[in-house]
């Protein structure tokens, strides 16, 4: 079972930032001390084009840091079936996260109960329980995540749990 299904997005975009940043840096100490070393020409003959190009690479940096590109409908389990009884999300309104965590969920369903979300503020016992530890799923009575689903765990999870 591959649960490698990640590009490589985020390790080119952590290259890609600290590329920018140092490029940037560069920039900068050479225009206020100057630099200790030695630099090609162009680096003195087309400076906007040095500064364009950190700016670039950190623009793309931040993009690939935040698109992990997964590929869902490529995995499957060794058996096929829904796993669990019950999946509760419990959550509060105007939360991203709480967000994230369902849609997350919602594309593993095939596999999964049908999400039961419940409103923690609506709860004073809940509210006092989770206070900002949300979203949290629980999956069978059991908490399995906090603050986000983590794919390669929630499919761990269904490959180890039998269809009932």
């Amino acid at each position: 079972m591959n649960d490698q299904n990640y590009s490589a997005h985020p390790v080119l975009g952590a290259l890609a930032l600290s590329g920018g940043a140092a490029l940037f840096g560069t920039i900068l100490l050479d225009a206020t001390y100057g630099l200790p070393w030695a630099m090609p020409p162009s680096w003195y003959t087309m400076r906007p084009l040095w500064g364009a190009l950190a700016l670039a690479a950190c623009a793309a940096g931040l993009y690939w840091q935040r698109s992990r590109v997964t590929r869902v409908s490529e995995w499957r389990p060794a058996i096929p079936g829904r796993r669990f009884h019950r999946l509760v999300v419990y959550s509060r309104s105007d939360c991203h996260l709480c967000d994230d965590a369902k849609a997350v969920l919602a594309q593993y369903l095939e596999f999964l109960p049908v999400i039961e979300a419940v409103d923690i503020d609506a709860d004073p016992e809940l509210k006092d329980r989770f206070g900002t530890m949300v979203p949290v799923v629980e999956v069978d009575g059991q908490v399995r995540f906090h603050g986000r689903v983590d794919e390669v765990l929630l499919r761990r999870l269904i490959e180890g749990t039998p269809p009932g």
